[in-house]
């Protein structure tokens, strides 16, 4: 009876430590993970006041950890202006239930809610769209809403949790996203003052370069003014990180004037043609 080489012997040991491996990793990566959104409150067409919750009830089960944070949506795109949502405290792996919300500071109005699951490192999982019709208004109700039972239960659950379980990684955002944040809202008032001015100061060529921002707020002021039907979050969303690229033009004009204004040419004044 011949024996197989050694080397052969040696290649099918490797290929079956390899096939092993592989399987294991294969297995410990597959996290099943099933969450499902159990009740909604308010359930039917509702309005709301401002810093008025919109509750969801989720159930879960996983073997890893997970967070669950909810936002409003409408026509398929996810309203964040003025949006205030449920930190995404960490739940524990297994079998559980969750609390999620959202309010908003504005006035919006939503047809849709988006869960959004994430795992230890705020990384998404998945995400589960739920259909729903809730106004947020100044006046909203003239009395203390009533709360669906599961509300209050859940709440305690999860300040509990906040007190007693240890989070890694407790934040979402880290620093570079605050930045970006207060930038964004320093930039308001100082393209406010930059362009008046800048309108006031410039001439010429200059002032209508530095004019060219103005055109956006424009057109938008021109639909809200023939109520062409925005929504106001959208308005808001526009304003806010539209003004820090009108601030960057206006610091490019300004940049170009010092130090090219004395390189050019006087512009030429009109003269009208002889009869």
């Amino acid at each position: 009876m011949n024996l197989p080489p050694l080397r052969f012997v040696a290649f099918l040991v490797f290929v079956m430590m390899a096939s092993l491996l592989f399987a294991v990793s294969a297995a410990s990566a597959a996290e099943p993970v099933r969450v499902a959104i159990t009740a909604v409150d308010p359930d039917a067409q509702a309005t709301l006041a401002f810093e008025d919750k919109l509750y969801l009830q989720v159930s879960y089960e996983s073997d890893v950890p997970l967070r669950f944070q909810a936002l409003g949506m409408f026509d398929d795109a996810v309203l964040e202006v003025g949006a205030i949502k449920n930190n995404g405290l960490l739940h524990a792996s297994g079998e559980g239930q969750a609390l999620a919300w959202v309010m908003y500071l504005n006035t919006t109005h939503v047809n849709a809610v988006k869960l959004i699951v994430l795992d230890e490192q705020w990384r998404q999982v998945m995400q589960i769209t739920k259909p729903v019709n809730v106004h947020w208004k100044a006046e909203g109700y003239a009395e203390s809403r009533q709360l669906a039972a599961w509300i209050a239960p859940l709440n305690r659950a999860e300040e509990r949790l906040a007190d007693f379980h240890y989070d890694p990684a407790p934040r979402k955002y880290g620093t570079l996203y605050d930045i970006f944040f207060y930038i964004n809202l320093a930039a308001i008032p100082i393209y406010i003052l930059m362009q008046l001015h800048m309108l006031w100061r410039y001439n010429y060529r200059w002032r209508e370069l530095a004019a060219i921002p103005l055109f956006p707020y424009m057109i938008v002021g021109f639909y809200i003014l023939f109520g062409l039907n925005i929504e106001t979050a959208l308005q808001i969303t526009f304003l806010f990180r539209y003004t820090f690229f009108a601030l960057l033009w206006l610091i490019l004009v300004w940049v170009a004037k010092r130090f090219w204004q004395h390189k050019l040419p006087p512009p030429k004044l009109y003269k009208p043609p002889k009869a």
